[in-house]
């Protein structure tokens, strides 16, 4: 009986089931594609997040999109999975890039994002299938993987579930295989809904239970590729049909495995393996909260071995997962006598995998670190893979509490712990290394933003470097300083930083108000912070900064009363660089209106405005241009500080182009279809060439690609043995955006 319970458990996943929120896909093919160019090979790093750098190449998810959003491969830019070399970020080339995946990249948990495994990126997409009335099931999210190359896509995926909002991570076993971990919530495998941990090897396409019935999961917050994971569940003696609520274990399990804990379940009334297994796990028992429960040890099968040997005088503890990096486990626990929940951190392999190590009696006490009561605003702090101290988010400021003999000191001393900055609550949005000096850079919710907004400075120092009295103006390294005034979006993915470029989904100013609020997205901007080859010093970002505000001042210092109209001249200007649209507007309206030349504009003032383009006169402080997308830019323009990475699709740069022109200059004046009609074709072209040399963006061509419609075919990829979700199929068709060749069955 328990031979065959292991089967249809760790390998089958119960075919018994006639309902299932989650299924492996039973189609398959591909989508073909021509290969793009340049070299894919090379080290990895930064998986998990929106953008991820693999060799001379950054893959990025081409800015934050809607699940709603049209999914048809092919047609996807905002949203896509893009590239872009890193020869073309360090030189600003931020227009050349190319599409690995026309499909939309998008997931409610950015705990995981991007991950590339060998020649493939590997991500989640919003299921485009339908159901018997017709309706999107775009709620559903799919895991596929892509060629690096853009050579070949998934028609079908790995598995699908029904919450975008789903945590997981794809991460690379010690025998090579990718795998798929995801936590199933409310599943309902038999009969009743728990919350369940799954495996699911992407080369087979089997999906394993590891854990049934499980209270939380705990992944490595650090190296998202990590396929160890720890969780905790309850326990219950099926035989006596009593569950022990006073107390929990923690397990652990890698995403390899497939062999489940075998127990003896003969003594449980009408029990079918079959039908109900009751119990499975694939881990290992690491820490049995157990205890003295009413004067008796309630010893059962799930519980640590050492207790048929050894006595257990204590209360029952109750263990909360806080954080799982570096090798090491961080905990809070309870006991039926302490409520006070105190936080421990354990060196995995010095103690929970460590041979020997006995899971009741071995609890690690010396291991303690402090009252975790405050453990969720704890970032932890380690020098290789020794915990040096911790960040901790306090309502009033950054503190960096320090650690003595093996205790976290979070009691502000002044000494060991202080604050690096006092403002608002932060929130830690990386860590870097810049030349000896190691940076914190962090968001504080009292800035005023839409969302994160920048700051940095390096936690290096002693109490005495970042509480000196101040002398003039002078800025340091220790020095708190916002980078410019960078607005990313708090709901997506948090800014990841390359080779001194910040890559952000843009929040910023104009960025967001011309769609009108309407559309759930927001495109990818990049700010580059090296000068001289590298990466900005604190003093350097602060004369960055006042450099760009002096901008906004010496256009509100504007006298409006001589230069009518000028302030938003300027600020047009300083977004879209254009010196020609106001020449076209002004002739507009003296051709369509009547008007007089200078009715909004005086000749002075139209002067002024093309000394801004060209950084002259009154601007020439600001004459130090950069390259960007291999034009020049001057100091006084947006993009000399931060810019679109990518392109935008012409329907977004048409709709921002209007709104910067409607915010900031008059209204194209009003006219009726007879007054272009009587134009000559020469007048009607040279207003149509007017307007549109007005434009704001550069829009790369896209290139028109025969579309070829096809029948899903059936796969003959391995299949998960639960029901797919339901859909209606009888329209389903397949698009082939590259080729007129039919997939290939993988």
């Amino acid at each position: 009986m328990r031979k065959f319970f292991k089967k249809i458990i760790c390998v089958g996943a119960a075919t018994v089931m006639t309902a299932s929120l989650f299924a492996v896909s039973a189609c398959g093919g591909v989508y073909k594609g021509a290969a793009l160019e340049g070299d894919i090979s090379g080290a990895v790093s930064s998986n998990g997040g929106f953008a991820v750098e693999k060799g001379n190449y950054v893959y990025y998810i081409n800015g934050k999109q809607s699940n709603t959003a049209d999914n048809t491969f092919g047609k996807v830019a905002t949203g896509a999975i893009m590239r872009i070399s890193k020869a073309d970020l360090a030189a600003r080339n931020y227009a050349n890039t190319q599409t690995v995946v026309p499909e939309i990249a998008h997931s409610g948990n950015t705990n995981g994002g991007l991950f590339v495994y060998g020649d493939y990126v590997y991500y989640t997409t919003p299921s485009s299938e339908k159901n018997s009335d017709g309706e999107i099931l775009n709620s559903n999210i799919l895991f596929k993987r892509a060629k690096l190359d853009g050579t070949e896509g998934m028609r079908d995926y790995f598995a699908q579930y029904t919450s975008n909002a789903i945590e997981y991570r794809y991460v690379l076993g010690d025998d090579g295989v990718v795998y798929l971990l995801y936590v199933a919530t409310s599943e309902s495998l038999y009969g009743t809904a728990y919350t369940n941990l799954h495996s699911v090897n992407t080369e087979t396409g089997t999906d394993t239970l590891l854990a049934y019935n499980v209270d939380s999961v705990m992944f490595d917050s650090k190296d998202v590729t990590n396929p160890r994971v720890y969780y905790t569940m309850k326990v219950k003696d099926f035989v006596l049909d009593k569950s022990f609520s006073n107390y929990n274990q923690v397990y652990t399990v890698t995403a390899d495995a497939t062999e489940p804990n075998e127990y003896d379940f003969s003594g449980v009334k009408d029990y079918d393996a079959e039908e109900d297994p009751l119990y499975v796990n694939c881990g290992t028992l690491v820490l049995d909260g157990i205890g003295m429960v009413d004067g008796n040890l309630n010893v059962t099968q799930f519980n640590a071995k050492e207790l048929e040997t050894e006595k257990l005088y204590r209360s029952p503890y109750t263990y909360t997962l806080s954080n799982y990096e570096h090798g090491t486990l961080f905990y809070t626990r309870v006991s039926t006598n302490n409520k006070t929940a105190m936080l421990f951190a354990v060196d995995e392999d010095e103690v929970l995998l460590k041979a020997g190590h006995k899971p009741a009696v071995g609890n690690p006490e010396n291991n303690l670190l402090v009252d975790g009561s405050n453990a969720a605003n704890f970032t932890y702090i380690f020098d290789g893979d020794t915990l040096s101290g911790a960040f901790v988010a306090s309502d009033n400021g950054l503190i960096k509490a320090g650690v003595d003999g093996g205790k976290l000191l979070t009691d502000v001393d002044n000494e060991n712990t202080f604050y690096l900055s006092t403002g608002g609550k932060p929130t830690i949005l990386f860590t870097e290394t810049h030349g000896e000096n190691n940076y914190v850079y962090y968001s504080e919710s009292n800035s005023g933003a839409n969302g994160y907004v920048i700051k940095r400075l390096c936690y290096d120092g002693s109490y005495t470097d970042y509480n000196k009295l101040p002398v003039g103006d002078d800025v340091n390294e220790y020095t708190p300083v916002r980078v410019l005034d960078l607005d990313c979006s708090s709901d997506w993915y948090k800014p990841e930083m390359f080779d001194g470029q910040i890559l952000f989904s843009s929040q910023t100013k104009n960025m967001t108000e011309y769609s009108s609020g309407t559309a759930d997205y927001s495109h990818i901007m990049v700010c580059d912070v090296r000068k001289d080859g590298a990466v900005m010093t604190n003093a350097q970002i602060d004369e960055l900064n006042e450099q760009y505000e002096e901008i906004a001042e010496k256009i509100d210092d504007v006298d409006e009363t001589t230069y009518e109209n000028l302030k938003n001249a300027y600020r047009f200007a300083h977004y879209t660089g254009d010196a020609e649209y106001i020449d076209t507007l002004i002739k507009a309206y003296v051709d369509i209106n009547d008007e007089d030349e200078e009715k909004f504009w005086s000749k002075a003032s139209v002067e002024k405005y093309k000394q801004f383009v060209a950084a002259e006169g009154d601007w020439a402080d600001f004459a130090d241009t950069v390259k960007v997308n291999g034009v020049d830019v001057a100091a006084n323009r947006l993009d000399y500080y931060y810019a679109l990475l990518g392109t935008m699709t012409e329907t977004d740069a048409e709709a921002y182009d209007k709104y910067l022109k409607d915010t900031y200059l008059q209204a194209w004046p009003e006219t009726d279809e007879s007054w272009f009609e009587g134009l000559s074709t020469g007048a009607k072209v040279g207003f149509l060439i007017g307007v549109i040399g007005g434009s704001l963006l550069v829009i790369a061509a896209g290139t028109v690609v025969a579309l070829v419609i096809i029948r899903k075919r059936k796969s003959k990829l391995p299949t998960y043995t639960k029901k797919r979700i339901k859909v209606d199929t009888t329209d389903d068709k397949s698009v082939d955006v590259y080729s007129t060749d039919d997939a290939t069955d993988e």
